[in-house]
């Protein structure tokens, strides 16, 4: 599948470089936006990189089956719908949509 058959979607990594369970932090500058990317059971999953609580890094954070937990404040996210699992955040995540083409994964924003 060409790239240009995928309107929206940008390049984040090589599929390689996500393994199963890590989750991958990516800037997109002309946006201004961090998202990361996790790969769980096979899955792709893309959401806000920054605490909807505190702006910490969520990437830094424990990715347990589809769930992040803030290092920094406890808070915890189901990465497949950004929804807040448990405080003291209470706003939930941005997701978008991603696959894997030709190699590379791919966000749309």
């Amino acid at each position: 599948m060409a790239m240009d058959a995928l309107p929206g979607y940008r390049k984040v990594t090589p599929s390689d470089r996500l393994q199963e369970g890590w989750v991958y932090p990516h800037y997109f500058d002309d946006v201004k936006r961090r998202v990361s990317i996790a790969r769980v059971a096979g899955t792709l999953y893309a959401f806000d990189d920054l605490c909807s609580h505190d702006a910490a890094p969520l990437s830094a954070g424990l990715l347990s089956g589809t769930t992040l937990m803030c290092q920094c404040d406890g808070s915890q996210f189901d990465i497949t719908s950004g929804q807040v699992v448990r405080g003291p955040a209470v706003t939930k995540l941005e997701t978008y949509p991603v696959l894997e083409a030709e190699g590379d994964i791919l966000v749309r924003l």
